[in-house]
Order: C-alpha cells, then sequence, then structure tokens
C-alpha cells in the first residue's frame, strides 16, 4: 500500500496546491474590508498557525500521518465554504482560522509521509530527487489553479474560492484511500507529552548544520512572502495608471501568479541537478540573495516592466525547498520528524506575523494604498532582509561545508 502513496502523493499535493484564491485574495479581502484590516486579517492567519504548528506537528508524531492530513483536507474545505458566504471581519477571521488549521496540519506531515512511505519501500535514497518533482507538481498545479482563479474572478471574486473548494474535496478524497506508513518508531518515538517532545525537537537545533539552516529557511521563508503579499495591491496601482494594456486586475494578477508558480516548478525540478553542480553553500545563498533583489526593484518604481521581474518571486524559493527538506528530514528522528518541520514552519509564520503586524503599524488607519505608501513597505522589507542577510552569507560556508543531498 506504500505503493499507492508514494503514486498518489504528488496528485494529493497538487490538489491541495490548487488555491485558486491566490491570485485574488488581497483584492477580495479589500472589497470588504480597508487596507488595515486585510494586514490584521493576514496578520491573525499568520499568528493563528504560530499557536497550531507545534501541537499539530506533535498530533502527527502521536496519531499518524494519514489522520492528520485527513483532517487537514477537511479544514481546508471548510474555509473554502466560510470564505465564500463571507460578508464581515469576523467571517473572514473564520475562515483564516479554518485555512489556519489545514496549514498547520499538512505542513512538514505531507513531506515526512512522503519520505517514511518511500523509507518504507526502501527507497529512501531517492527522496530528494522525488521531493523536487512533487514541487514540481505543486507549482504547476498552483499556477494552473491562479490562470483559473483570475479568469473566473472576471466575473466574480468569490468564484476563485468555488474552483478551490472542488480542488479540497479532490485532497480529501485521495488522503482517505491513503495507507499510515511506517514511523520506524523501533528507532525512537515521540515522547509521551508536548512539552517533552518540544525539548527533545529542540536538541536538533545543536546539530550542524541544522541550526543555520533552520534560520536561513526563516528568513528566505520572509522575504519570499513579501512580493507575494503586495504584488497584487501593486498591479491595482499599475491599473489606476493605465498601465496594464488594457487588461482587467483579475486577470493580470492570475497571469503573474500562474507564470510565477511555472517557473517556480522549472526551479523545483532542476534543484537537486543545481545544488550539486554549484554546491550547497552558493546555490542557496544566491536564491535568498535574488528574492531580497526582487524586493528592491519592486520598492524602486512603478512600472509595468517590474512585473516581468516578479514573475520570478516564486523561483528561488521552489528551487530550495527539495535540497533542504532532502538534508532535513532524514538527519531527524521519526518521532521526532513532523514536530521538526511544525516548529520550523511556526517560526517562519511567526517571522512574517511579526514583520506584517510592524508593518501594519507604518500604514494609518484607513489609509490608502498609494504608491508613496507601498513603496516604503516595500523598501522596509528589503533593509531589513538586507541587514539579516549578511551575517548567514558570512557564516555559510563554516555551517554547510560540504553538505551533500
Amino acid at each position: 500500500m506504500s505503493q499507492f502513496n508514494v503514486r498518489m502523493y504528488p496528485y494529493y499535493y497538487a490538489a491541495c496546491s490548487f488555491i485558486a484564491w491566490l491570485p485574488i485574495f488581497f483584492l477580495y479581502f479589500n472589497s470588504i474590508l480597508s487596507l488595515k484590516e486585510v494586514l490584521l486579517l493576514e496578520a491573525i492567519y499568520y499568528i493563528a498557525v504560530v499557536l497550531l504548528e507545534v501541537p499539530t506537528g506533535y498530533f502527527s508524531d502521536v496519531v499518524g500521518r494519514k489522520k492528520t492530513l485527513v483532517l487537514g483536507s477537511v479544514f481546508l474545505t471548510l474555509a473554502c465554504f466560510l470564505f465564500l458566504v463571507a460578508g464581515s471581519f469576523w467571517v473572514l477571521v473564520m475562515g483564516q482560522l479554518a485555512f489556519t488549521f489545514h496549514m498547520a496540519l499538512v505542513s512538514g506531515t505531507n513531506t515526512v509521509f512522503h519520505y517514511e512511505s518511500l523509507n518504507e519501500m526502501g527507497q529512501a535514497t531517492t527522496y530528494g530527487d522525488r521531493e523536487a518533482i512533487v514541487h514540481k507538481f505543486g507549482m504547476i498545479a498552483g499556477g494552473t489553479a491562479a490562470l483559473v482563479g483570475g479568469g473566473v474572478a472576471t466575473f466574480g471574486l468569490h468564484y476563485a474560492y468555488v474552483v478551490t473548494l472542488l480542488s479540497a474535496i479532490t485532497s480529501l478524497v485521495i488522503a482517505l484511500k491513503f495507507k499510515e506508513p511506517a514511523h520506524g518508531l523501533s528507532e525512537g518515538g515521540a515522547m509521551t507529552n508536548m512539552i517533552a517532545q518540544i525539548t527533545s525537537t529542540s536538541s536538533y537545533l545543536k546539530v550542524k548544520p541544522l541550526g543555520w539552516i533552520f534560520f536561513f529557511y526563516i528568513l528566505t521563508f520572509a522575504i519570499t512572502h513579501v512580493p507575494y503579499e503586495f504584488y497584487q495591491p501593486y498591479i491595482q496601482l499599475l491599473s489606476e495608471r493605465e498601465m496594464l494594456w488594457g487588461l482587467s486586475v483579475p486577470v493580470v494578477s492570475g497571469l503573474v501568479y500562474a507564470l510565477a508558480r511555472y517557473l517556480g516548478a522549472i526551479g523545483a525540478a532542476y534543484s537537486m541537478i543545481w545544488s550539486r553542480k554549484l554546491g550547497l553553500t552558493t546555490y542557496v545563498m544566491l536564491c535568498l540573495l535574488a528574492v531580497n533583489l526582487i524586493v528592491l526593484i519592486m520598492g524602486t518604481t512603478l512600472h509595468s516592466v517590474v512585473i516581468l521581474i516578479v514573475l520570478f518571486r516564486s523561483f528561488p524559493w521552489a528551487a530550495i525547498k527539495a535540497p533542504i527538506n532532502a538534508l532535513i528530514t532524514p538527519a531527524i528522528g521519526p518521532g521526532q520528524r513532523a514536530t521538526f518541520h511544525s516548529m520550523l514552519s511556526l517560526a517562519c509564520r511567526l517571522t512574517f506575523f511579526v514583520t506584517l503586524l510592524l508593518l501594519s503599524f507604518i500604514v494609518a488607519k484607513d489609509q490608502l494604498t498609494d504608491w508613496k505608501n507601498l513603496r516604503l513597505l516595500l523598501r522596509v522589507c528589503f533593509a531589513g532582509g538586507i541587514i539579516l542577510t549578511i551575517p548567514l552569507w558570512w557564516t555559510a560556508r563554516g555551517q554547510l561545508g560540504k553538505s551533500k543531498v
């Protein structure tokens, strides 16, 4: 049955990645809420994930991978329904919380489920290359979802949520047919309580180079999400200046998101090959610098040509996922794998929550989304990213050394 897991996991991952609302969510929220409320709504999502990440990772290590993935799909379905009926801030909050449960439950558990299914078949050494294929599937699915979402959103922004509901149901059907893979608990299982589990898992941060990778991953996540968070209002401002070639904002937003995901699919597909050729140290640092450069360009000028640069926003992130997972997952004990990935995801989202919260203080209440304010937010993010990139660059060689994936 692990053969079924391995065969169907890429399709499950693609179904979970088929989120058609992503290219228009900011526009959808902003059609109901003010800019400040939208930023707060996004901040609520990130802080909620922070609160749920480790408990759901522990849940996965104790209860099992299949049950966790099934429950995650149930919450994705619920989130779609709540967003569809939303007409106020608090209903949107409930939708965000349901989506948060989905993200927290599948985060980490999905890649651990993949590794353990391969391990059960005696194919653990193929994990990195198979992860690259899975992430390629996810990027292609996300890109296609963006095209569909952006297209149907021209008739009504809410239609993008209807499309996502269908993909959520598809992921649930596949997850229900999965088989629980062997956890290898004889090698060391989960702790009897969550505090002990966190303590045990945290000890891996002292193991070289896992601690360095942990902080590298956090910073890359945060910087990567800056252009993701602000490219929609950027496109809206281009439209107001009649610089979108006569196309509607949802269509352009969908195209940009889709093409970014397709380019990300290329990055994911060749990530293991490139990381081996360049060396992991050089490879991951080039990816981080590339993300910083995209933020800088967005914050420098408001011009339609910049959209071509924004297309590459998903490329660096997609290009590091498989190599990093291939280094992390086998190095973590079977009883702490999902918890470690959850702790990593928690740290990422907590960092971005703090980023959004701080940015919300820069924007005055009921202030319009104009170029002056958007440019300020982007430049602040770039400055922070560069300041934090420097020490990582300085210590990269000593931490990663000749690490191979």
